[in-house]
């Protein structure tokens, strides 16, 4: 028989049944075992009162997937074609009020780390936000942020990602001095042929390249923001998401200790810190799309233009 909460009338009704089922007989006229039974029905019916308050407890909790983490690019107001690292402005600020209107908190990288560690709760809606190698049109995001009070983190090409298209210094230092928003590492030069990459350099397939290059690619960047910064760089984004174990114990030498990848997925407390699931926010797709993405924790692919960056490794 399927079950149910009771009403507050039946549970009166029941406590009642229960408790003074024997009331007002004399003792002569009670049945041999009464006490006993008396006390089994007594026990059962309270019993199945319990059972039913708290499966209505139980009803009540909200679902706790785990944090997503969103990955932009691009914010643009030129008209450049939307797709999988170019979002217009307009869609980004309808993003945003989205996240505000629905009572989510943005997460600081420090907050997200000590959640992931199991050091400390988070509202049931949270998010953190990521603009990947550190655009000029980043700082279109900046007063959409500001007004909602959301932060988010701006990961850096150190060497090839200053100037021109990306964000010059005075940029990166005043957005790392703004407290909504914090500033990372995003390696030297991003390297993001599929055939000539970080993966495919520890693992021997380019001529010329080895695991010291990586390794190069990932101290040189730490090293560099931190002079310029004058604080400790413990964040890392793999350009393109892709990475091998080879790659993390690299990190993890060069001083890194939590590693983003593009591998879509929420995350929870005791997930591995080096291996962070981000989710893609598909700049072609509409608000239905975004809530998608944000709530089922994969990547919803809306563009044509180019090749979903799906998966860790660089290879078919």
């Amino acid at each position: 028989m399927p079950s149910r909460v009771l009403s507050a009338s039946e549970k009166g009704s029941r406590i009642s049944v229960c408790g003074r089922r024997w009331r007002g007989m004399s003792p002569s006229a009670r049945p041999l075992g009464h006490r006993r039974d008396f006390r089994m029905r007594r026990w059962v019916c309270c019993s199945l009162i319990g059972l039913a308050l708290l499966g209505h407890a139980a009803q009540a909790q909200p679902t706790h997937p785990g944090v997503p983490v969103l990955i932009y690019h691009q914010i643009v107001t030129d008209g450049t074609p939307p797709g999988e690292t170019v979002i217009p402005l307009s869609r980004f600020a309808e993003q945003m009020r989205y996240l505000h209107e629905q009572g989510y908190r943005t997460l600081s990288l420090g907050e997200f780390a000590a959640y992931l560690r199991g050091r400390t709760t988070v509202p049931a809606r949270s998010v953190v936000l990521t603009l990947d190698d550190g655009w000029q049109s980043g700082l279109n995001a900046v007063p959409v942020l500001e007004a909602y009070g959301m932060r988010a983190s701006f990961w850096i090409i150190v060497d090839r990602g200053i100037g021109g298209p990306y964000l010059e210094w005075s940029d990166i230092d005043a957005l790392d001095r703004h407290p909504l928003f914090e500033v990372e590492s995003h390696t030297l030069s991003h390297p993001w042929d599929r055939q000539d990459n970080l993966v495919t350099w520890v693992d021997g397939r380019v001529p010329g390249r080895t695991w010291h290059d990586a390794l190069a690619e990932l101290t040189g960047s730490r090293r560099r923001l931190e002079t310029r910064l004058g604080r400790s760089v413990r964040f890392l984004a793999w350009p393109c998401g892709w990475y091998n174990d080879r790659l993390i114990r690299l990190a993890r030498w060069a001083g890194y200790t939590t590693l983003l990848t593009a591998e879509p997925g929420f995350n929870s407390p005791g997930d591995d810190l080096r291996r962070i699931k981000r989710l893609f926010v598909d700049g072609a797709c509409g608000m239905d799309e975004f809530v998608r993405t944000l709530t089922e924790g994969r990547y919803v692919v809306c563009q044509t233009a180019g090749r979903p960056s799906i998966g860790h490794l660089p290879y078919d």
